[in-house]
């Protein structure tokens, strides 16, 4: 008799320790679960084992409270890992879409040479093969400005050898440069970098000169730009 109630007083000892164990972590549910299965499992090894002592349910129970914990810090590891790289992949998004703003620009060329167009002549460059924005119209040879900035400005003239001209670039009503192309060199190639503004029309325009302006296969009389900054 006295065996059997040490035996129900071991195991209501038990059972109130897992009780009190259960009421600990009921309070703080928010921040730690235990699956009740394990309990009553650990509850039912004890119950039939009488040589497990309570320091021995509190491991057990102690290691599954400690699994989240290990579980939620590796979690917020990794996102913190995918946030950084997030923001790294936002950033050269960034850099890129600022990086394509620049460096764009026109370039056309004269397709056949040109007789004797005198002076006050705009060149017209009917062959695009660059056209940033449609800003260059290859019928009138003008590049109308579609964004403001800092630009290069490039264009080629050849002539006949016995022949010479003068092309000046213009801005609106400015001359931004000039080159003078004749036998010697019958080549030649100008550059001006210009701030312009949306709406500014550049142009090329013979100022003085004969005979024919060259543009075939063995060199082309050309005009090119593009957005520096």
């Amino acid at each position: 008799m006295n065996a059997i109630l040490n035996m129900n007083l071991l195991t209501f000892g038990h059972i109130t320790t897992s009780l009190f164990v259960l009421a600990i972590l009921d309070v703080n549910a928010k921040s730690i679960l235990i699956n009740n299965s394990t309990v009553k499992i650990i509850i039912s090894e004890h119950n039939s084992s009488n040589g497990i002592q309570t320091s021995v349910l509190m491991d057990r129970l102690y290691k599954d409270m400690k699994i989240p914990f290990q579980i939620e810090k590796k979690i917020q590891a990794i996102t913190d890992k995918v946030s950084k790289l997030e923001n790294k992949v936002e950033s050269k998004s960034s850099f890129s879409t600022k990086t394509k703003s620049k460096g764009e620009g026109f370039y056309a060329y004269v397709s056949n040479n040109l007789a004797n167009p005198g002076s006050g002549h705009t060149i017209v460059y009917d062959v695009v093969m660059t056209n940033f924005k449609n800003g260059f119209n290859k019928h009138t040879g003008i590049f109308t400005v579609p964004v403001e900035g800092l630009y290069s400005l490039t264009w080629v003239t050849r002539v006949y050898c016995s022949k010479s001209y003068t092309t000046e670039l213009h801005v609106n009503k400015s001359i931004a440069g000039s080159t003078f192309a004749y036998c010697g060199a019958d080549t030649v190639t100008g550059n001006a970098v210009v701030q312009l503004h949306i709406g500014d029309v550049v142009f090329v325009r013979t100022l003085a000169g004969s005979g024919e302006i060259r543009s075939n296969k063995d060199g082309r009389t050309s005009f090119s730009g593009f957005l520096v900054n």
